[in-house]
């Protein structure tokens, strides 16, 4: 007998009873396949930097962005986090103000003197729109998947 899932409620449901099972290998199938769906993601946010950013910066920036995914439950709420984040040589990028279209960088390398540039705007939040139906898409599954063997039993 299929289960469905729908709504945090009841998702929050069946990591009970993952838990009173014992069966900690579904709640670790249930994570990869959130990993799985937000794949996609990165690539996208990747393919999107030369865009937005200048010629010179779009290289540096791509090699630096990493992508974490993570996936937590709480009493009535069941969250999955995407993160994006670059290192520096020396510090943090600070990657929400580029999206926001701010690149602050030293004039022409003097770390004395630092200027603001305005970039094209939302080079994560274009990808994360354009791709969002699917993900949650994706996750539905996985939580059907999940459901449908507890329900097996």
């Amino acid at each position: 007998m299929p289960v469905r899932v729908t709504g945090s409620a009841q998702l929050h449901k069946v990591m009970q009873v993952l838990k009173e099972t014992g069966n900690k290998g579904l709640g670790k199938g249930m994570a990869a396949g959130f990993r799985m769906a937000t794949a996609p993601l990165g690539p996208a946010v990747s393919a999107e930097v030369p865009k937005a950013m200048p010629s010179g910066y779009a290289p540096v920036l791509s090699r630096s962005l990493q992508f974490k995914t993570q996936a937590r439950a709480f009493k009535h709420v069941a969250r999955v986090t995407w993160r994006v984040y670059g290192d520096g040589q020396q510090e943090r990028r600070d990657v929400p103000a580029l999206n926001r279209g701010l690149l602050r960088h030293p004039l022409y390398g003097n770390r004395q003197w630092w200027i603001d540039q305005k970039v094209r705007k939302g080079f994560v939040d274009r990808p994360l729109d354009r791709l969002g139906v699917d993900v949650r898409r994706e996750m539905n599954k996985v939580i059907d998947q999940v459901a449908d063997k507890i329900a097996r039993g």
